[in-house]
Formats: C-alpha cells, sequence, structure tokens
C-alpha cells in the first residue's frame, strides 16, 4: 500500500502538468473563434446602420441577406465556443428521442440492449474515427479557402474597377469567413481528438475493465441464472425420483406406455421450469441484454422446430416403446443378435453370451432397425470362452475370446486365428465342448460276407467299447454302435457312432485315429482282411 500511494503522489505532478497544457490548447483555440466572432459581431451592426441608412427597399433587403448570413455565422462560431467548453462530454451528450409505437419500432426497441452493448462497446473508436475524418474534413476546406484567398488577391490587386473591386471584396469576405469557419470547426477536432487520445487507455486496460465490469454485473447475473436453472432442473428430477418411488405406474418390470409418458413429460416439465427460472433471474436483476438472448433464442427454437421436429416424431414414438423396437426384445445389429435392454436417448444393448457384451446406441442409430420378442431358451451366442468349436472352414480350436469385435480361436500347437464376430457366425460354429458324436466308415473283405450282417457288426462294437473305456474312462463314453451300411465295389462297409462327453473335445482329431486303430486290431485279431481298391484289365478279342 506504501508503494501505491508513493506511486500516486508521482504522477500528481504530470498529471497537473497534462492538465495545464490542455487548459493552455483550449484557451488558444478559444482565442482562435474569438477574432472572427467579434469581427463578425462589429460587422453586424456595420451592416444594421447602413440598412438604416440606405434609400431603398432593394437596398435594405440586400443588407439584410447580409446580416443573416452573419449571424447564423455568429450561432456556428458560439456553437463552436460551447464545443470546446463542453469538450468530449458535449459530443457524448444526446437529447432521449420519443419511443415510437410501431411495429418497427418495438422490434428495435427488443434489439436494442444487444445494440446497445455493441454501440457502446465500438464507441470510442467510432468517435475517434469521425472525428479524425471531421479534422481531414475542415483540412482539406482550409486548404480550399486559402486558394481562392490567394486568388481573390491577386485579381485585386491594381484593379480600378470600383464595381469588380467591391464584389472582389465581397468575395473575399466571404471566403475569410469560410478559412474562418475551416479554422473554428479544426480547433473543435483538435480539442476533441486531444481529449479522446489523452484518456486512450491501452489493450490490456480496456479489456481488464471489460472483464471486470463483465464478472461484477453480466458475470454475475449469469452465474446466478445457471445456478438457479441447475438447482431448478435437480430439485424437478430429484421430486420425480421421488414419485417414482411411490407412483403405482412405475412398478419393477418392463416399463408401460403410461410411465414412458410420464418420463417424458416430467423431462419437458424440467426443461420448462430451468428455462422459466434463468429468465425470472435476468428480469429481477434487470439485465436486459441476458434476458433478450434468451428471448431470441427461445424465438430461434421455436421457428427452428417446424421443420425440425417432424423428423423427431418417430423418435419420440420409439421412446414411448411404440416403434420398430421395443424394450426387451431381439434385434440385429452389425451381424449380431443383441437384447434392447433399455430405449431412451442413448439405448443400451446386451449379449450375455459376448465379452464386453454391451453397447451404447443413440436413439437415431436404432430407428432403422426391427426387433422381435425373444424366443424360449434362445442363445445369444453359440459358444462361450475356453469352448472346443468346429468351423466350416475346416478350423478345429478352443476359443479363447469372444467380444462384439472379434473371436480368437486357439489351434492345436499354440497358434491363435482371429475372426471378425460377424465372419465367425457365418462359419456355423459347431461347439463340441458340451458332447458330440464321431461317425465314421469302415470296409471288410468281400470273402466274409457270410458273417457280415450277424456277428461281425457286434464283434467290431464290443471291441470299440472296450477299447475307449480302457482309454478315456466308462464315463466319458456314452455309447458306440456298428451297423453294417452298404456293400460297395470293393468292400462290406459299417458306419461307426461313437458318442463321447464335452471334457474330450480337445481329444477329437486323435479320437478318430484311436477309433481307426482299434477296428483295424480287430480285424488282425480276427483274421479279417481289409480290401484295397483293384484295378482289373479285360483284353478285347482280336
Amino acid at each position: 500500500m506504501r508503494w501505491l500511494m508513493l506511486l500516486v503522489f508521482a504522477l500528481l505532478p504530470f498529471a497537473f502538468l497534462n492538465g495545464q497544457e490542455t487548459a493552455e490548447r483550449n484557451r488558444n483555440s478559444l482565442k482562435t473563434i474569438a477574432e472572427p466572432l467579434s469581427a463578425a459581431l462589429g460587422e453586424v451592426k456595420r451592416l444594421q446602420a447602413e440598412q438604416k441608412a440606405a434609400g431603398t427597399e432593394d437596398a435594405r433587403q440586400e443588407i439584410q441577406r447580409g446580416i443573416d448570413a452573419k449571424r447564423a455565422w455568429i450561432t456556428q462560431l458560439r456553437e463552436n465556443i460551447r464545443d470546446i467548453v463542453g469538450g468530449s462530454e458535449a459530443a457524448e451528450y444526446a437529447n432521449t428521442a420519443e419511443l415510437g409505437t410501431s411495429i418497427q419500432e418495438q422490434i428495435s426497441e427488443l434489439i436494442q440492449p444487444v445494440l446497445g452493448e455493441i454501440r457502446e462497446a465500438t464507441a470510442e473508436p467510432r468517435e475517434l474515427d469521425a472525428l479524425k475524418k471531421s479534422l481531414g474534413k475542415w483540412q482539406e476546406r482550409k486548404g480550399k479557402a486559402e486558394t481562392v484567398l490567394a486568388r481573390i488577391d491577386q485579381l485585386a490587386a491594381g484593379e480600378e474597377d470600383e464595381v469588380l473591386a467591391a464584389e472582389l471584396k465581397s468575395a473575399r469576405e466571404l471566403w475569410q469567413s469560410r478559412e474562418a469557419e475551416a479554422l473554428s470547426q479544426m480547433a473543435v477536432a483538435k480539442v476533441q481528438i486531444d481529449e479522446r487520445e489523452s484518456a486512450h487507455k491501452s489493450l490490456w486496460e480496456r479489456l481488464s475493465k471489460g472483464f471486470g465490469g463483465f464478472f461484477r454485473s453480466r458475470g454475475m447475473n449469469l452465474l446466478l441464472a445457471i445456478l438457479a436453472g441447475a438447482a431448478s432442473f435437480i430439485a424437478m428430477r430429484k421430486g420425480y425420483s421421488w414419485l417414482l418411488r411411490v407412483s403405482p405406474i412405475h412398478k419393477s418390470g418392463p416399463r408401460s406406455f403410461s410411465g414412458r409418458l410420464s418420463d417424458m413429460m416430467a423431462l419437458a416439465v424440467a426443461v420448462l421450469v430451468t428455462l422459466l427460472a434463468v429468465i425470472i433471474v435476468f428480469y429481477v436483476r434487470g439485465d436486459w441484454l441476458l434476458l433478450t438472448l434468451v428471448v431470441f433464442f427461445l424465438v430461434g427454437v421455436a421457428w427452428a422446430g417446424k421443420t425440425a421436429l417432424p423428423p423427431y416424431l418417430e423418435q419420440i414414438r420409439m421412446l414411448l416403446n411404440l416403434g420398430s423396437v421395443r424394450e426387451g426384445e431381439r434385434v440385429v445389429y452389425n451381424g449380431l443378435p443383441w437384447k434392447v435392454s433399455s430405449l431412451g436417448f442413448f439405448s443400451t444393448f446386451t449379449n450375455t453370451g459376448l465379452q464386453g457384451g454391451m453397447m451404447r446406441m443413440p436413439i437415431r442409430d436404432v430407428m432403422g432397425m426391427i426387433s422381435r420378442p425373444l424366443a424360449p431358451k434362445e442363445v445369444w451366442f453359440p459358444t462361450e470362452a475356453d469352448d472346443w468349436v468346429i468351423l466350416s472352414d475346416g478350423t478345429f480350436g478352443k476359443t479363447i475370446t469372444q467380444t462384439p469385435d472379434q473371436v480368437v480361436v486357439l489351434l492345436l500347437g499354440g497358434s491363435l486365428k482371429t475372426y471378425p464376430t460377424a465372419d465367425f457366425l457365418k462359419l456355423a460354429p459347431e461347439n463340441i465342448s458340451h458332447g458330440f458324436r464321431l461317425s465314421m466308415n469302415f470296409g471288410i473283405d468281400y470273402r466274409h460276407r457270410a458273417e457280415c450282417t450277424t456277428t461281425i457288426p457286434g464283434i467290431l462294437s464290443d471291441a470299440l467299447t472296450m477299447g475307449l473305456i480302457k482309454e478315456y474312462g466308462r464315463e466319458t463314453v456314452h455309447s458306440v454302435q456298428v451297423e453294417f451300411s452298404t456293400a460297395s465295389a470293393s468292400s462290406l462297409d459299417y458306419t461307426l457312432l461313437a458318442d463321447f462327453d464335452g471334457s474330450l473335445a480337445h481329444r477329437y482329431k486323435a479320437l478318430q485315429r484311436k477309433i481307426q486303430a482299434i477296428c483295424v486290431d480287430t480285424c488282425n485279431a480276427n483274421g479279417w482282411v481289409i480290401p484295397f481298391p483293384q484295378l482289373t484289365l479285360h483284353q478285347a478279342d482280336k
């Protein structure tokens, strides 16, 4: 505080000197105007005396016109003196005009706060620019007057014709008055320009003052309006949430039409109350600028709503659970099935069979979809993590990751194979982790046709059952069947059917090889011949 006081006292002499310089400059400007004013007053008195002594009416009227011109000039000079004395305050002073009552004037009155703020923000540079232009204009006129006066002096030098000399004298007086007018106007403009420039503040000072004024007035009003609006919205939503707990139409389970309708109406009422709270704050605080901007915003929203609202009617129907997609039903999106868990401005889709199987969808993206009711025991994905699958492209492996984006399959040997989830579904995955059946063919030679349908099927079935149980355990082998299939061109074929528990899914390929091995061992033990394809050549007769 002490150094601030020292700084103020140090700047006082400079302020005093600046005031002295301004006063001296104004005094000189007044002297510049006082001389032509005194001359004009004397000229009026002289013309009035000549008018009294004039002998004809035409002469008196001619002199009266001169007197009127001089009086107008005197009035202008006196206004210039008042402007210099009044300084910048005189230029800013204006009378209040009577307000109009037409529609255009009422609209102009409505937007006056906005225009007033813009005008006030740009007043200083506009006034300074106007003063400089005025100074330039009067400087140009002064130069023209000096040029004309020099021309008149040149023409009047040595002129003996009394009439022409009198006219030149009259013209010289006219241009002298114009030069004096230009000088007086220049003096007024210079004074006002000097005062504007001396009072001109730096950009930082103007910004600081502008921000300070904003936060003291409109900034505070804006903050209060935001707080009032937020408090009103929160209070309305809290009140409605309390109402939900006691309302009979909001019971657990799927929401009814009346419940959804009340939710939307409550949201609309909360928004209206919030806007009303903001308007009331601006009205009570008397901030017509922000109030006008809010009104403009609401009018713009209402005007845009005429064309923007119809496309949203379908969304409103969707939010009321009356559209093509309904809550609790099944929908296909990007080739995957999803359950519509909730419908709102951001709807929730879930798939319990996928890791991370939850998506938030904006209501506009839900518009083109179609849902259907759920079927009993309907699965959401054919596999789960760590299930063994066989795909239509021949891939055999274990799913280790399955998300809405991709499915990663671990192949035997440790390599990984990645599919886009939708493509994975297109390959018709066969899940063998819950049990599976192996169906294979095996053939013996035709020399055993006498017993091919009697004793051989039973022997093969017993051998397969005992061999598989011994290798993998009784609880994993559910059933084994051997049935005669067909008598082919070179062998008698059997169909081998074996059902296994899902715990042996990882042994799928090994089980195929094991069954074939048991069949070969059984043939060896019983002396059955295993045929091979034969090619017979027939020689044509010569």
